[in-house]
């Protein structure tokens, strides 16, 4: 029996209500957001603390069958494309979630994009008439479909809201403390291969000295968050191989980090990185290829690129932009604070 949150918010705060899902998405949401979260006890572990250490507007668990929605301003439910299949249990804490938060304002949180149109179509009827937050301009375009879908609020179904940080948290080492090497975080499982660009990652590998790190939703090749923020900062390159996610917190990360970019385009990263002075963008093998390897030849380029990239990062991934964003939205569908 998971024990309950000691209180239920502080006055001029946002009660909300969530569950485990996406660790470090949370964070970013409890630094930039004005508000106090409980989270459903839907799984053994409800704050992954080798990832982000608890944010102190995480009050703790709460059964599910012990919710008291009167307690609650805003629910927030998580999903993504590989919710949708029949029976499945990856969807099962959203379902929990939608039956005893009827009475509360609620979004959710979409984290992927769809795989096809059948997908799309199947997720869309999980999600009924729900309003949606998704990760890139791109995602919520594609989830849309052209139809100009309206959630229950009246308002456009799917809102893009670009990810924050709060900027200071991440270090940047000077070139002479940099490896010389190239580091990709991304999963490998059988699901998500192609969603993540693992065939492009173990290509790459035969041909330039590529550390695959991935996935960095487990991240049990870091101790802790010191750990991988200090590996982040070491690091003189960053590839990102993913067309299909939308806007990989890792990457970002690495930006803030003072790693060179270098990706492949999709879901937006082409409006926020000005090719070959705040990283690449790379568009086929051989492009991807000739660049790292003439980074891996002209570090200090790769380290001035670094620099300026992450001096960008700074002013356009920040918490205050996250968190305005966010009540805009909520005020939108009538959350006030």
């Amino acid at each position: 029996m998971a024990s309950e949150s000691s209180n239920m918010g502080i006055e001029g705060r946002l009660r909300i209500l969530d569950y485990p899902w996406h660790q470090v998405h949370l964070h970013r949401l409890c630094q930039a957001l004005p508000a106090d979260f409980t989270l459903l006890a839907t799984k053994a572990m409800i704050w992954n603390a080798a990832q982000r250490p608890p944010a102190p507007n995480f009050l703790g668990a709460v059964d599910p069958d012990a919710v008291d929605p009167a307690d609650y301003d805003l629910a927030l439910m998580h999903l993504d494309q590989w919710c949708g299949e029949k029976h499945n249990l990856r969807a099962l804490p959203y379902r929990i979630m939608k039956s005893i938060s009827k009475d509360l304002p609620r979004v959710v949180i979409m984290h992927g994009t769809p795989d096809n149109e059948a997908n799309r179509l199947e997720i869309l009827r999980l999600i009924g008439n729900e309003q949606v937050v998704c990760n890139s301009w791109a995602a919520a375009l594609e989830w849309d479909g052209g139809e100009n879908r309206a959630s229950r609020y009246g308002l456009p179904q799917f809102r893009p809201i670009i990810h924050g940080y709060v900027v200071d948290e991440f270090w940047s080492e000077p070139l002479e403390k940099r490896r010389l090497e190239i580091v990709t975080i991304c999963s490998g499982g059988s699901t998500s291969r192609i969603y993540h660009g693992l065939p492009l990652v173990e290509r790459l590998m035969r041909d330039v000295p590529l550390a695959h790190l991935g996935p960095a939703g487990n991240r049990n090749w870091c101790e802790n968050y010191d750990a991988y923020r200090r590996m982040m900062a070491e690091t003189l390159i960053y590839f990102s191989p993913t067309r299909r996610a939308p806007m990989p917190g890792a990457r970002t990360e690495a930006m803030l980090s003072g790693c060179c970019i270098v990706s492949v385009p999709g879901n937006d990263i082409e409006d926020y990185i000005i090719g070959g002075k705040t990283g690449f963008i790379v568009r086929d093998y051989i492009q991807v290829r000739d660049t790292l390897r003439a980074l891996l030849a002209h570090p200090d380029l790769a380290y001035q690129i670094g620099q300026t990239g992450r001096e960008a990062a700074r002013k356009l991934f920040t918490a205050e932009l996250l968190g305005k964003e966010w009540l805009a939205l909520l005020g939108d569908i009538g959350v006030r604070l």
